[in-house]
């Protein structure tokens, strides 16, 4: 007999964020394939892992929608990565799928952002000269969500720990 795992709607909320940013993002992937492969068959690379990035988030909210323990540990790492903004020279990364609410400082425009959809960017290059750096506060508040629901819903019993 399937077991019914309830999903608190905080958890349910991020799932969304999961899925339909992961499924922007491979879309915005595959706009991008065609006029980076045309400059260079090596940038196939970096949007196939971008691609495989989105989906892994993708499936990632599927499995917490459905309160699996992959789901929460995954959702967890995720959002985690999504923290982080920052460029000094030689580097740039920032990573989001759905919702980013951006606090930022060092050669930015504005020190506040929100973006909507997804956005993957890891860059190397020698080019890269200003310094910024910043972190994303929604990715933020649901790390420590995941984290908080994960150890009060964990226990010996808890599907959660399958």
């Amino acid at each position: 007999m399937v077991e019914q795992v309830r999903v608190a709607l905080g958890a349910r909320i991020l799932a969304v964020f999961l899925v339909l940013g992961g499924i922007i993002g491979v879309g915005l992937a595959l706009l991008m394939a065609y006029p980076f492969v045309q400059a260079h068959w090596v940038y196939l690379l970096l949007i196939a892992a971008f691609a495989a990035v989105f989906v892994w988030s993708a499936l990632t909210g599927v499995r917490l929608w459905q309160g699996q323990a992959r789901g929460w540990k995954w959702a967890t790492i995720l959002f985690a990565a999504q923290v982080p903004v920052f460029s000094v020279p030689g580097l740039s990364y920032e990573y989001y799928t759905g919702f980013a609410i951006k606090l930022m400082g060092g050669a930015v425009e504005s020190s506040f952002s929100l973006g909507l959809g997804s956005s993957a960017n890891f860059y190397l290059d020698t080019r890269i000269t200003e310094v910024f750096y910043g972190i994303n506060l929604f990715a933020v508040a649901a790390v420590i969500y995941l984290l908080l629901r994960r150890s009060r819903t964990a226990g010996p019993a808890s599907p959660q720990n399958a």
